[in-house]
């Protein structure tokens, strides 16, 4: 497995439709790799999982597969095609053959937090919905939350950053909208099973990861 950065340039027409449309921006991340190499059903091979990160005035965009990527022609529609470094990729297999039970680290992990009621697939919009979902999925992805004391009472030590509710077209000229609510979670975690948390890093937690949810990262936590 590889992560990859990318430094994408928002004041590029280009980037910031891509930006605004996720599909757009998913099939220049599949491009990145070699036929064969991925599955986008989740099944065999692992999927390719990306996100992009706001970190200031800079945007990121953040890629995990398998296979080691081009991203030369995301460098030309949407980047920065004379900087000196025009992409970071790291093999990440080593990295996470080295997790064990209890390692503390800062997380990262843009998502979509939904539920099914009535059988139908609904979101969650609000702010408290949003982290216990995340409280839900910990365990079974072999994780717990950091602890932090308020007034000597305990809480988990993470916070949703961003959350909104975007709608948008799988390509312009489609006449029906995509609606997702996305959140995105940062703090501390604590490794409870290394095993399920690398399966949790590999395959990504909760849907709508063809349009950049799903993907978390660990981070140390003294950066």
């Amino acid at each position: 497995m590889y992560l990859s950065r990318i430094a994408i340039n928002k004041q590029l027409r280009k980037s910031r439709q891509a930006l605004a449309f996720p599909e757009i921006m998913h099939a220049a991340v599949m491009s990145s790799f070699p036929p064969g190499s991925t599955n986008e059903a989740g099944g065999g091979k692992p999927r390719v999982l990306w996100r992009t990160d706001h970190v200031g005035e800079q945007i990121w965009l953040y890629v995990l597969g398998e296979a080691k990527p081009d991203f030369q022609h995301i460098v030309e529609q949407f980047g920065w095609r004379d900087s000196e470094q025009l992409w970071e990729t790291k093999e990440y297999d080593g990295f996470l053959d080295r997790l064990s039970n209890g390692q503390k680290w800062h997380f990262r992990l843009h998502a979509n937090p939904v539920h099914t009621f009535e059988g139908k697939i609904a979101a969650h919009v609000s702010l408290e919905h949003q982290k216990q979902w995340l409280r839900e999925r910990a365990e079974k992805n072999g994780f717990s939350f950091q602890q932090i004391k308020i007034e000597n009472v305990s809480h988990d030590a993470f916070n949703v950053i961003y959350r909104d509710t975007i709608r948008f077209k799988k390509q312009p000229t489609d006449k029906t909208y995509v609606t997702l609510s996305v959140a995105t979670f940062e703090g501390g975690l604590i490794v409870e099973d290394a095993g399920v948390l690398k399966q949790a890093l590999y395959s990504g937690i909760g849907k709508a990861k063809a349009y950049g949810c799903g993907l978390l990262t660990l981070a140390n936590q003294n950066g």
